[in-house]
């Protein structure tokens, strides 16, 4: 985690804090919480998005009225990376097209390096080419 970007000092207490509350620490757990810390709002209502007591995720709270555009995107990809839920007849607000479309979107992709370790590892660096002669 030492090399995952946070937005602020907020987004990291917040992640930490709900991290020792959870029963579990995986990567699912962990992108959920990374990616619902990352906007104020999401943070404030994490108890009607998460229930720690069945540690499980509370869709209905998508509908909430304190819901804006950006935490709707938000909660969509913690949701998705959580256990890729979408929500019925509306799967293509789940999309990275729509997802991505905001200023959360740099940090949507260390949610998903968080959620896919194994798959997100650094690429070497290229060979330098040598110029083939003719």
């Amino acid at each position: 985690m030492a090399d995952i970007r946070f937005r602020n000092t907020a987004h990291r207490d917040f992640f930490l804090e709900n991290m020792m509350k959870c029963k579990v620490n995986d990567c699912y757990h962990r992108a959920f919480f990374y990616v619902m810390g990352i906007a104020d709002e999401t943070r404030r209502n994490i108890n009607s998005m998460f229930n720690f007591k069945t540690d499980c995720i509370e869709p209905e709270g998508m509908h909430g009225g304190w819901q804006t555009s950006g935490t709707v995107k938000v909660c969509h990809l913690a949701f998705n990376l959580w256990n890729g839920y979408a929500e019925e007849r509306r799967e293509r607000y789940f999309t990275p097209e729509e997802l991505f479309c905001c200023e959360f979107a740099p940090y949507f992709m260390e949610g998903i390096k968080v959620r896919y370790p194994e798959y997100c590892r650094d690429l070497p660096t290229p060979k330098k080419q040598t110029e083939h002669t003719r």
